[in-house]
């Protein structure tokens, strides 16, 4: 086995300068309309729709809020984007959602009382042939692309589904409302408590804040809610609230007491560790023998003070509440794969403990919640208790898909805020299963089941790491179970385990899961008709249960979730240095499709097109399994570099003006220590490696406006281009960034060959990784890589100051050379120690 070797830190091998993007956006498709018959038609339906308004309030009481006008909502012509920035206005209409209907895009604004005449004002300019500019009629991109306009109402704040909406008006229900931040002047929690007092509603417990919106649940009637548009200026959308979330539990206990005081011996435990997998769960029996190692009460919190830390089984009342779950997450967290260490008869090291947050209830059904809330706020109550210690938080509790999958919800974009650190500085890594499909069938290849069973929320979290399943578990042994046979091949995806690929929102969407991780396999009956989860392909674990059978079996994502929690803990104790950011991109980094994975690749490039195929795959099982040994370690033949570092995205010029909008700043351009040196030893034709990955976390922004330009849900994205083989780094900056063109340029120089996903499969997310394969001698040339920002929210004066904010982020590169003998490693590190000395 190669020589271990710690990751290299790179530090100041960049610089700065001023950037510009050489991408351009293409401008909206406009559809031609009848100019008299059109504007007269909207003019006619704005007039009818504010008489229709009037009438309305003259039966509302005073508004509950100051600010009044009125909710308009603006169909768009088939096929065509509405333009979104000019219904976005500083003062005259103001966008709360934008959604789709069929073929058509349908905005909901809000005009304020003061401004209600602007609309009619920009009809009557497209009107008029005396207004118009040398693109046609004033106003005509607005006008021409809008087919309807209407008074708004209940249905129209409606962002889920149609056929989510409460069928009976006069049945309550719980709703989410999102609604406006309005400056310090207004409480939006107060108007909620106002809101629902009026209309005889019952007001949530719970809420969320983001950005610009808070986040509440109110109990009430389709009736009683439709006055909301008429009491309050500040309501931006409705959606439906989330259902208590699905645990899913396999049971088969295995009784093996001696096994447990066999392992305890063996174990050496850091009791001064300070590195933690933060299991959110039906808590963890910190009194098992083996869990009790590793957690304890002082590492137990729970949302509600009334719940208890975990359930404890009863056998005198076997009917009692009894969940295991967190227990068996938590077995897996800290000793993987429980089989391998209770048959050995070495020593298990374990660095890092187990915090246990407690964020269901121990029976029955509560009002539904804001799990965002329940999520973060029980984490918070850990850290309360330890601010210092390093945390990865383990989540394999998931709820229903979002109707347009992959879609934010409050409860992922909750998490995309804590683990963004925007609220308190503090970034946070956070491991999401990707929930698990429940209704196998012996007569469907188990991939189409895959590419069907969409991603449950809040996996479709940005910043979290997202796990699926495979196996390697194909041995049936059990005698009872003579002629069953796995239902998945061995390196294949678990038969389980869910996928993006039908994600509808997939356009906008982060390739998930991002990794997969053993979760066991399922059985199939000798004559094919039934699917069974069986011990003898699951996982060894602890159960929750103080004595007797402390052995349970686990399986699917909650299984593979809990792996890579303990992958992350493990890194995390080995670099307490190392970024969250770092961290999530090692796992990624470390990752590989397996032989099978690869089979199923080449499977799919015979039906797709080589985009298609690739998406697929990374839609299906996100960059493979991650590598433990790999993500930890360096060796003489295998280098790994790491640059952890800021950047801000967004500047505005000294001349600009108050109301300009930000522009793209600054490109970073790394000119890395380069083993040369070793390279040109090897036989130029020896096949080499290079992986590159870049993680960095955004802000969300989840209201449901659109997601095109300043409405993006992400802050800002960051890009990598790497430096082609025969491409100098002049005509590569030119390349890159506009304002380092010349007027010699004529295109990229060198070979672009060689990438498995290229630029193009490298934009979804925030997390980046591609591999480049080629000679020795070429990548002794690709020594430069650059990181530059694209757009987000940021970029906008709506996010008021947020432009002016650095960023962090995290730049892995490796480089692999199948001989062992060849040494990189130390020509690297000498680079860098000559540097350093140059640098004094």
């Amino acid at each position: 086995m190669p020589e271990r070797k710690r990751h290299i830190l790179v530090d100041g091998f960049f610089t700065s300068e001023d950037f510009r993007s050489k991408r351009t956006g293409r401008n909206p498709i406009i559809p031609p309309q009848d100019r008299l018959a059109h504007g007269q038609y909207l003019s006619s339906r704005y007039t009818d729709l504010v008489a229709q308004f009037e009438a309305q309030r003259s039966q509302i009481e005073n508004p509950i809020t100051e600010d009044v006008g009125i909710y308009v909502e603006i169909v768009g012509a088939p096929g065509c984007e509405l333009p979104l920035e000019s219904l976005d206005t500083s003062r005259d209409f103001k966008l709360r959602s934008c959604r789709k209907e069929n073929d058509h895009e349908v905005a909901l604004i809000f005009i304020p009382e003061s401004r209600r005449d602007v609309f009619q004002r920009k009809l009557e300019q497209y009107l008029d042939p005396d207004k118009d500019g040398k693109g046609g009629p004033r106003n005509h991109n607005l006008v021409d692309s809008v087919a309807e306009i209407k008074l708004a109402d209940l249905r129209s704040f409606w962002t889920d589904g149609p056929e989510e909406f409460p069928g009976d008006p006069d049945q309550a229900v719980w709703w989410e409302l999102w609604l406006k931040k309005r400056g310090s002047e207004e409480n939006p929690l107060e108007i909620a408590r106002q809101l629902a007092e009026r209309i005889g509603g019952r007001l949530g417990n719970t809420s969320l804040s983001f950005f610009d919106s808070v986040v509440v649940l109110v109990r009430a009637a389709a009736r009683q809610l439709a006055s909301a548009p008429e009491l309050i200026a500040s309501l931006e959308e409705l959606r439906r609230a989330k259902e208590t979330p699905n645990v899913l539990i396999e049971s088969s206990p295995k009784e093996q007491q001696q096994w447990a005081d066999d392992l305890l011996h063996r174990m050496q435990v850091d009791y001064t560790a300070s590195t933690a997998v933060t299991i959110l769960d039906t808590g963890v029996n910190y009194r098992h023998p083996l869990l009790a190692s590793v957690c304890d009460a002082d590492h137990a919190e729970r949302w509600s003070p009334g719940w208890p830390h975990f359930d404890d089984f009863n056998p005198a009342n076997p009917s009692a509440p009894y969940s295991d779950h967190g227990s068996r997450q938590a077995g897996l967290a800290a000793f993987g794969d429980l089989h391998a260490a209770l048959v050995s008869d070495g020593p298990v090291v374990l660095k890092h403990r187990i915090e246990s947050g407690r964020i269901l209830p121990p029976t029955g059904g509560n009002d539904p919640e804001l799990y965002g809330a329940i999520t973060v706020g029980t984490a918070a109550k850990l850290e309360v208790e330890r601010p210092e210690w390093h945390r990865v938080y383990s989540l394999a509790v998931t709820a229903d898909p979002e109707r347009m999958g992959g879609q934010p919800s409050s409860w992922s974009a909750e998490i995309d805020q804590f683990t963004s650190g925007m609220e308190d500085g503090k970034q946070r890594p956070f491991v999401i299963s990707a929930g698990n499909n429940r209704d196998l069938s012996p007569h469907v290849d188990h991939w189409e089941q895959l590419h069907l069973a969409e991603i449950e929320d809040p996996a479709q979290s940005w910043n979290a790491l997202t796990v699926g399943a495979y196996t390697e578990k194909t041995t049936n042994d059990d005698p009872t179970l003579d002629g069953w046979s796995p239902f998945a091949r061995a390196g294949d995806v678990a038969p389980a385990s869910r996928s993006s690929v039908n994600w509808r929102w997939r356009k906008h969407a982060p390739y998930k899961p991002d990794l997969v991780a053993e979760g066991g396999n399922r059985l199939l009956s000798p004559d094919r008709t039934q699917v069974s989860s069986e011990d003898v392909v699951s996982l060894l674990t602890t159960s929750g249960r103080t004595m007797g059978q402390l052995f349970e079996v686990s399986a699917d994502t909650s299984a593979a979730c809990a792996l890579v929690s303990g992958h992350a803990a493990v890194l995390m104790s080995e670099y307490p240095e190392y970024w969250p950011e770092t961290v999530r991109g090692l796992l990624v980094h470390s990752a590989d499709w397996t032989e099978f994975m690869w089979q199923r690749f080449g499977l799919l490039l015979s039906q797709h097109s080589n985009k298609v195929a690739k998406q697929t795959m990374l839609r299906s099982v996100g960059y493979g399994v991650p590598n433990l040994e790999r993500a930890l370690y360096s060796a003489n033949h295998a280098l790994t570099l790491i640059a952890q570092d800021h950047l801000q995205p967004f500047a505005k010029g000294v001349d600009a003006s108050e109301s300009a909008d930000p522009k793209l700043n600054e490109m970073q351009l790394y000119q890395l220590p380069w083993p040369n040196e070793a390279l040109w030893q090897l036989p130029p034709e020896t096949e080499v490696k290079l992986r590159v990955t870049l993680s960095y976390f955004i802000e969300p922004n989840p209201g449901r406006r659109g997601y095109r330009q300043r409405f993006s849900y992400q802050s800002h994205g960051l890009r990598f281009e790497v430096l082609r083989p025969g491409q100098s780094t002049e005509n590569f900056r030119a390349f890159i960034n506009g304002l380092a063109s010349t007027e010699d340029y004529e295109g990229p120089e060198g070979d672009a060959d060689g990438w498995h996903l290229g630029p193009q499969l490298c934009t979804r997310g925030s997390l980046h990784a591609d591999v480049w394969t080629g000679s020795a001698a070429a990548l002794a040339d690709m020594h430069t890589i650059a990181v530059f920002p694209v757009g987000g929210w940021w970029k906008y004066r709506a996010a008021q100051d947020r432009w002016q904010n650095s960023v962090r982020y995290s730049l892995i590169v490796s480089i692999d050379v199948p001989d062992e003998t060849v040494d990189i490693y130390s020509v690297v590190q000498n680079l860098i120690q000559t540097h350093v000395e140059v640098e004094v």
